[in-house]
């Protein structure tokens, strides 16, 4: 593969403090809004799968109540041989019972299971969520910065032109004094002056705005001298379908695949019995007699079993909408595939475009800078009108002005399909 290097060159030495476009980045990384939020995102995944995990081992719970009857209650349940006569029935009117008490879900069906790993796909579409929110992000940053540092450029060589009509504009002056240039002249250069002054002060504007918008996006505090980054033209790589599966955009819509599948086998185990176990251990407690800590020990084991026969197919239609949801995210990803081939067509054509632009407009500049040179020549020998020096003045400044936006419109395009094919978290 071959390079073709087109430095960017500024009319004046870079300040050593200039706004570096890695700063602005890593600036952006660290507080944008939406990074936070997808690093939140991630956090909840994490804390919800926890939680189904841990909903695998059950719960224990301290219960405990009091109650007030208005006739006596036995302290405990009555059993056979608390109807023997020598045997003495304790009763109360004011209960107070408290114990520890433990359930968990025996079998489920593999519902648990999958309800665990469909927080763990969940984890991971954040994750991708996350690493695609970056990617937008530094695209959104590099073409901001791309813009400020076309208009950056674009404002020098206006000031350059000015200087040069100013130039043109104090010959003509002097010439006037001494009577070899006619009034009219010097009010054709007033006024090219004031035009190329109007211009600078339009560009000054935009690229202010542009600044303020790019400290805005990178919670940069100001944003002053733009470094210039290196136009590299290189071949653009071709498109092929490995090079598009491991992406994070594709990765994304498997995941959601995947989520399809656990959600229908998570609805599926409703059919399946589901089984339990609950124990409880504790004390009831007799107010009412002398003896207010009186009590009976209670405790008791349990396994309850529940199965679905018939639900008049609510079951049947839950399963049905998982099934649906799962061809969803398969259309997704079929849409997915489509649309990111047509972005890349598109920034292919956008690339070329600009690159062929570029290509003419630098030969187009170059001539013109002879053309105007040949004008300045014929003026100042008296052979040419200074409508013909301005005329080629002003289609030089037009060119230079075409060769720098056609430039910064290819980086742009590179800048493009690195976010496509995510490669702006590593470059």
């Amino acid at each position: 593969m071959s390079f073709l290097k087109i430095s960017t060159l500024l009319l004046l030495t870079i300040n050593i403090n200039a706004t570096t476009l890695p700063q602005l980045i890593n600036s952006g990384l660290a507080h944008n809004s939406v990074i936070k939020k997808t690093e939140l995102q991630i956090k909840l995944m994490r804390a919800k799968q926890e939680e189904s995990r841990a909903k695998r081992f059950g719960k224990l719970d301290a219960v405990g109540s009091y109650t007030h009857y208005n006739l006596p209650r036995t302290l405990a349940p009555i059993v056979p041989s608390s109807l023997s006569p020598t045997s003495s029935v304790n009763t109360t009117q004011d209960l107070f019972s408290s114990g520890v008490q433990y359930s968990v879900a025996l079998f489920t069906g593999g519902m648990l299971e999958q309800q665990i790993n469909i927080d763990k796909v969940a984890q991971k579409m954040a994750e991708s969520h996350q690493k695609l929110s970056r990617e937008e992000l530094i695209y959104n940053i590099r073409s901001l910065y791309l813009s400020a540092l076309s208009l950056q450029e674009l404002q020098l060589s206006q000031e350059s032109y000015v200087e040069a009509i100013r130039d043109i504009r104090d010959i003509i002056s002097i010439g006037l004094d001494i009577g070899k240039k006619a009034k009219i002249e010097l009010l054709k250069a007033d006024n090219d002056l004031q035009s190329a002054k109007g211009k600078v002060a339009i560009t000054k504007s935009k690229l202010r705005m542009t600044k303020m918008n790019l400290e805005t996006l990178t919670h940069f505090k100001s944003i002053n001298i733009l470094e210039p980054v290196e136009v590299e033209i290189s071949e653009i790589e071709s498109l092929k379908s490995d090079n598009i599966e491991q992406l994070e955009r594709f990765r994304l819509q498997d995941l959601e695949i995947e989520r399809g599948d656990r959600n229908i086998q998570k609805v599926a185990s409703l059919k399946m019995p589901q089984v339990g176990l609950n124990a409880y251990v504790g004390h009831n407690y007799d107010f009412d007699q002398i003896d207010p800590f009186e009590k009976e020990q209670l405790w008791q084991v349990a396994v309850n079993v529940k199965w679905n026969i018939f639900d008049f197919g609510a079951n049947d239609a839950k399963i049905q909408q998982a099934k649906i949801a799962k061809l969803q995210a398969i259309v997704a990803k079929e849409t997915t595939t489509e649309g990111f081939r047509q972005l890349f067509a598109k920034a292919q054509e956008k690339i070329e475009t600009s690159l062929a632009n570029y290509h003419t407009n630098l030969s187009q500049f170059r001539l013109l800078q002879e053309t105007e040179k040949i004008e300045e020549a014929r003026y100042d020998a008296g052979v040419a009108t200074l409508n013909d020096l301005l005329l080629a003045k002003s289609k030089t400044e037009l060119a230079k002005s075409q060769m720098i936006q056609s430039k910064y419109t290819y980086q742009n395009g590179i800048f493009y399909l690195d976010y496509l094919f995510e490669r702006g978290v590593s470059n």
